[in-house]
């Protein structure tokens, strides 16, 4: 029978013949514009002839059908690695692991990183061209082991090459433990939800956050186990406030519709149990306003507890607002002056000059030019600590 062009590439590369490869593939392209083996024998070809500008090429097409493949991650992550990305290289091997657990040449490569990854090695194993060590495996060569093959050994050499590309790993994510009123089968996801973790195909500054496929996969067994899971069994406290930071990163990300459903579930049960809403002692995870000022998108409707000063109330559409001054705990470093609203009219004065603490939402208001101010909404009928261990303490030393 008449093999088709890419199995005859197929051949080719398994006896190392990458040129005569590439001018079997090159031609035939319209037939494979959707064909994931296409694009990746043509990017081992090119890698092997260390033509990497096209083996990147290649690489990145391939990419687009299939995110998964060991082979396809090991030839990128070698392209990061002989340019010195070895950030980006290693999170590339980190994924063949999550993957394939007992891959040699992620492992190798990885142990290669942490103890000689400097340029100078990498220089050096470039120069004595050993860096193909780390190349994805062609597996064995019928020329040097058989010599001229069979045409039986042939075909199998090619069915089991065409195996090792073509093999897909059946993932699945389940959970097994209900809680907070969220049960478990509603939020696993299965096999075929799985295929398509990431967009594949965006637009630069359309996601806030760029994930891999293991970082929203990760991100998102942590939301739904912060959000559901009892803290030292008590089934009334959870790790929401983490659980909603954790949301927002996978809203804002280039994770798929799937995710982004799921996730925002997750989020409307938070925010619609208000019974549980955290209070002074309560609070499990309080973010600092110095993490929240370097990424306020991760903690849009994080409730925090902070330090400061209160100033210049007065009666608004929205309740009763005044400046909060925010400081550190020591009252050393000033963070910023922002808008907190009270549901109600706190029934303590709220001007002066004493240190006080607050336990309030934070919500992002954006601007007319696009620009994302923070609010802070006062907990309804929360006391503001005034008086109470280290806010007296503060206080006492702001007096000295």
């Amino acid at each position: 029978m008449k093999k088709t062009p890419l199995e005859k590439a197929l051949s080719l590369l398994s006896r190392r013949k990458f040129y005569e490869c590439l001018e079997v593939l090159e031609p035939a392209q319209k037939l494979y514009l959707d064909n994931f083996n296409y694009y990746l024998v043509g990017g081992l070809a090119c890698l092997y002839m260390d033509d990497f500008g096209s083996a990147k090429s290649y690489f990145d097409k391939a990419r687009q059908y299939r995110q998964t493949d060991p082979s396809l991650l090991l030839g990128q992550a070698v392209l990061f690695l002989r340019y010195g990305d070895t950030a980006r290289a290693t999170q590339y091997y980190l994924d063949i692991l999550d993957i394939d657990p007992r891959n040699r040449i992620a492992k190798r490569a990885l142990s290669f990183i942490r103890e000689k990854g400097t340029y100078e090695e990498i220089y050096r194993l470039i120069d004595s061209n050993a860096l193909k060590r780390f190349y994805p495996p062609l597996g064995p060569n019928p020329s040097v082991i058989l010599g001229i093959l069979s045409a039986l050994g042939l075909a199998l050499a090619v069915f089991a090459l065409l195996f090792v590309f073509t093999r897909k790993f059946s993932r699945e994510i389940r959970f097994s433990n209900s809680g907070n009123g969220l049960l478990a089968e509603d939020f696993s996801i299965s096999t075929e939800e799985m295929r398509n973790v990431v967009v594949a195909e965006y637009a630069e500054g359309e996601f806030a956050y760029i994930l891999s496929e293991r970082e929203v996969e990760s991100t998102y067994k942590s939301l739904y186990a912060h959000a559901t899971e009892p803290v030292r069994g008590d089934q009334n406290l959870h790790r929401t406030n983490l659980a909603v930071s954790e949301a927002n990163v996978i809203l804002n990300s280039n994770a798929s519709e799937i995710f982004k459903v799921k996730s925002q579930q997750i989020l409307d049960a938070i925010e619609s149990d208000r019974e549980h809403e955290p209070t002074f002692g309560t609070l499990l995870d309080n973010f600092s306003c110095e993490d929240v000022l370097k990424d306020p998108l991760r903690y849009d409707g994080c409730w925090v507890i902070w330090t400061g000063m209160l100033a210049n109330p007065e009666s608004a559409d929205s309740g009763y607002r005044c400046d909060f001054l925010v400081w550190d705990d020591s009252m050393t470093r000033f963070y910023g002056r922002y808008d907190l609203i009270f549901p109600k009219p706190p029934a303590v004065p709220v001007s002066g000059d004493r240190v006080v603490q607050i336990l309030a939402k934070i919500s992002l208001v954006e601007g007319d030019d696009g620009s994302r101010a923070i609010r802070l909404t006062e907990k309804a009928d929360s006391v503001l600590l005034r008086n109470q261990g280290k806010v007296q303490e503060m206080n006492q030393d702001s007096q000295k």
